[in-house]
């Protein structure tokens, strides 16, 4: 069995090349130091069963029938080849050049290897000897050959561009085509149609159709991108970034980086297991191997996490959390609003109600409704670059070419324009009097007063092409980023001259001074053509005018940035379709939030709750979600239900014998709890969501709750002692109760509020789950490590599930066609197969005590709570 430690694998010798045997028990790790070796590690300890003498080795392909292994020796013209049953160099195969990537054929027939002296090697694997070779021209180093065998994609990495080869006649055919700069790796899809092709020096995947020939798509990765793999199902594709110690994992159905993982050191080759549940990339600075979990992502939450659900359309989760008497409510992914042409930047009114975006391809405004997340006016301008909002949100003060435009917010209309040469930026004084303008061309800083609209003295020298500005809270100095001087000016705004030039060993594109004006953020990209220096975001004290600290490594190219309202946190948008998460105490990243394309600005609503995001490339705003938003129940919570139309969510506070109702448009707890008693645990809505269910583990009772009074509704329900999970039929007609303390499984007619069957349901039976059709059900029997299934019409077990532990919660697929189980002892989420009643492989790896757990609507996801770890781990189903 494989190991699921996601800890580093340590090695004697760098890493370079990577391949896994058929089984998936073995990881063969090339390295060419020293002398050069392969070592041969098995899976299930991570440890090292022997190595293997083989100077140069470098990349390396293992046939289909895991037989031989294929390695690309950089110290002299050959290809090793391993025997992997005796672990043994058998051969060496003579080559024209020293080789550097490898493919092998679906049938293993074929070996194809790009070449030094510009040519693609064919070795024939049944001779081993190199039958031909191809020339391709320029620097062939990634090669992937098709599923049907009938094409290899070979990538040129001083022409920027990918060939193509007939496989049956093993000729070039057609154009080369145009890819990003420095392709290194390419990856076919099984269909054949598609090839992902990364590219190192762009940080960006470009999409080829391979039967047109053409480049479809670009997407922007982490920083140099080395390598690229595909999961079996087609789903997913795997982008290891050595830049910046991460992974990118790309839906290659909507071409959307869904999470950007870091890792504890640099990736490069990539080997994938057979089922595409374990990935292992050869940390090529370092001395080991770093196994990567492809399936999970988890984030902290509070403490002892228990109950989730999730509203109707996915978007939001609601967890409840016992150790804290709060409920976490985390949105899952970002949302996209169209705007106008090429967004540029964004800017929050103070009220948050209203977002404002420069459109700079379309010359116009528009504004949205932040609770609507859509457009509801655009104004026109004259021209577009950035734009920037007075403190009392009153105007909205837009520069481009040419003009500055000012915009009233009560009417959304141009309320006034003043001409300027060629602003870059604008910031706003602390009482709205004052406009500083940035002018790229003249090298200046014009100041404004906003009324009457007009130009106050001689512009103010800075360096050279300033782009960006902001100032001070207190409207005493402003500081700005000179990208062609590489310097930050810092401007007296009352003597109107500048007092410091603070040296940056990198281009300056953007400022952002923090809340309480002790620091400013500068992001820089490097210097020139060449791209020395500093990539990252430099720290200024204010106080000092000097440089504060070790730059923060954000990789690739970080752009503008946002400070969170109490000052704890940075939010850097980067070229990586990313946004960085930086604690500013301790300059440590504590994570990466997708934001749709190239990230280029990001704006912070006023509680620091969300962030607008826009980049070049786009015709959208991402608005993400910056954190969770905790709300203050009862004490210990644990259930969680929402309504359908998403209106409201309500939470049993099991120490407080309570239901909280949430109001889910406010994201506030709406009037007071509506009283229990006893120990409420489970709650379940009615499908019209006029009554909710509680079973009150103290007396062993069901409660039914109307929603429309908010009061309690007849007479409680016996049903046994200790009773737990809920499940309501899809026609509301029944109720089943699992009830551990009994070893019971009780049926109670909603209308009539009576018991018509308990059933014997193993020896704890603790949660449960109906089949759509309402035809099974579905019990986690904590008492004897199993799953039941019942047949609702006779209340008998038909068959049970086996699992590694005590199983606790459980839930169902849309579809009903995959049962999910958490395991709490084995740290897993198990995947039963509800047509074969099987378990579909080993239980995912998720946290420490898995409890609750829910399915995305699309069936596509699902979210564990662990109570032990304090966390939420989000499972690609």
């Amino acid at each position: 069995m494989i190991s699921t430690s996601v800890a580093p694998i340590p090695l004697e010798l760098r890493p370079r090349g990577i391949a896994l045997s058929r089984d998936g028990g073995r990881l063969y790790v090339s390295s060419s130091d020293s002398t050069g070796f392969v070592f041969v590690l098995e899976t299930a300890g991570h440890t090292v069963l022997s190595r293997i003498d083989c100077p140069g080795a470098g990349a390396m392909v293992m046939t289909p029938d895991g037989g031989r292994l294929y390695v690309a020796t950089s110290e002299a013209a050959t290809v090793s080849v391993i025997d992997t049953a005796t672990n043994t160099l058998v051969r060496s195969v003579s080559t024209t050049a020293p080789a550097f990537g490898l493919a092998v054929t679906p049938n293993g027939s074929r070996v194809y290897a790009t070449m030094g002296s510009n040519e693609v090697a064919v070795i024939d694997t049944a001779s081993d000897q190199m039958i031909r070779t191809i020339v391709v021209g320029g620097d062939p180093l990634g090669v992937a050959v098709t599923a049907d065998s009938e094409r290899v994609l070979v990538t040129d990495l001083s022409d920027a561009t990918v060939h193509v080869i007939n496989a049956r006649t093993d000729t070039v055919t057609g154009t080369p085509i145009p890819v990003g700069q420095f392709p290194r790796a390419v990856a076919v899809t099984r269909d054949g149609r598609r090839a992902f092709v990364v590219n190192g020096q762009d940080a960006t995947v470009s999409v080829v159709d391979v039967v047109a020939g053409a480049v479809t798509d670009v997407i922007e990765v982490g920083d140099f991108p080395k390598q690229v793999m595909i999961s079996p199902d087609g789903g997913r594709a795997y982008i290891s970034n050595a830049g910046d110690d991460s992974i990118s994992v790309v839906d290659t159905g909507s071409l959307r980086v869904i999470r950007t993982t870091r890792i504890p050191g640099p990736p490069a080759d990539m080997a994938l297991t057979a089922d595409g549940q374990r990935l292992y990339a050869a940390a090529f600075r370092e001395r080991f191997v770093l196994p990567f979990d492809t399936r999970t992502l988890t984030m902290p939450v509070g403490k002892r996490p228990e109950g989730v659900a999730l509203s109707p359309d996915g978007r939001r989760i609601y967890l409840s959390e016992a150790g804290a008497d709060s409920v976490a409510v985390i949105e899952t992914h970002e949302t996209q609003t169209t705007a106008g042409q090429l967004p540029a930047a964004v800017a929050v009114s103070p009220d948050g109600l209203r977002a404002y975006v420069a459109n700079s391809g379309s010359n116009n405004v528009s504004v949205i409704d932040t609770a609507t997340r859509q457009v509801t006016e655009t104004v026109p301008v004259g021209s577009v670059s950035t734009l920037a909002m007075s403190r009392d949100g009153r105007q909205v003060y837009v520069v481009g070419p040419g003009e500055l435009s000012v915009i009233d917010t009560d009417t959304r209309k141009v309320a006034g324009t003043l001409a300027l040469p060629d602003p870059s930026g604008v910031t706003v004084g602390h009482d709205g009097a004052r406009l500083y303008v940035s002018d790229a061309t003249t090298g200046t800083v014009t100041v404004i007063a906003t009324s009457p609209l007009e130009v106050v003295g001689d512009p103010i020298p800075v360096g050279q092409s300033p782009r960006s500005l902001d100032i001070t809270p207190d409207g005493r100095h402003v500081y700005v980023a000179n990208t062609g001087s590489s310097s930050v000016s810092v401007v007296d705004a009352v003597a109107r001259a500048v007092t410091t030039t603070v040296e940056l060993d990198g281009e300056p594109q953007f400022v952002t001074v923090s809340p309480d004006g002790r620091q400013v953020y500068v992001s820089c990209v490097g210097r020139g053509d060449t791209g020395a220096g500093l990539i990252g975001v430099a720290v200024i004290d204010t106080v000092g005018q000097t440089l504060s600290g070790a730059p923060i490594p954000v990789r690739p190219f970080p752009q503008g940035s946002a400070v969170s309202p109490d000052g704890s946190r940075l939010y850097v948008a980067s070229f990586s379709s990313t946004v960085h998460v930086i604690d500013t105490a301790t300059r440590a990243l504590l994570e990466t939030i997708p934001s749709g394309r190239t990230s280029a600005t990001v704006s912070l609503t006023p509680d620091g709750r969300h962030a607008y995001v826009t980049g070049p490339d786009t015709d959208f705003v991402t608005v993400i979600d910056t954190h969770a938003t905790r709300l203050r129940v009862g004490d210990q919570p644990l259930g969680v239900a929402v309504t359908p139309d998403h209106r409201r969510a309500y939470v049993a506070n099991s120490g407080s014998g309570t239901v909280s109702v949430i109001d889910t448009d406010a994201l506030k707890v709406s009037g007071p709890p509506i009283s229990v008693g006893g120990r409420p645990r489970a709650v379940a809505l009615a499908p019209d969501a006029g009554r909710l269910y509680v079973t009150d583990s103290d007396s062993g009772t069901v409660i039914v709750v109307d929603t429309v009074t908010g009061a309690v509704t007849g007479t409680p329900v016996p049903v046994g002692n200790s009773p737990a999970g809920l499940a309501v039929a899809p026609d509301g007609s029944h109720l089943y109760v699992a009830c551990p303390g009994a070893g019971t499984v009780t049926v109670i007619d909603t209308a009539a509020r009576t018991v018509t069957r308990t059933a014997v349901a193993g020896v704890a039976p603790l949660d449960l789950v109906l089949t759509p059709d309402g035809a099974r059900l579905f019990v986690t029997d904590s008492g004897s490590d199993a799953v039941l299934v019942l047949d609702t019409g006779s209340l008998e077990v038909t068959s049970s599930v086996p699992l590694p532990g005590s199983p606790h919660g459980l839930a169902l697929s849309p579809d009903g066609r995959l049962l999910l189980v958490t395991v709490p002892t084995a740290r897993g989420l198990a995947l039963i197969d509800t047509t074969t009643v099987t378990a579909v492989g080993p239980p995912v790896v998720v946290g420490n005590g898995p409890h609750g757990v829910v399915v995305a609507p699309d069936g596509r996801q699902a979210f564990v709570v662990n109570a032990a770890s304090n966390t939420l781990t989000s499972v690609d189903l």
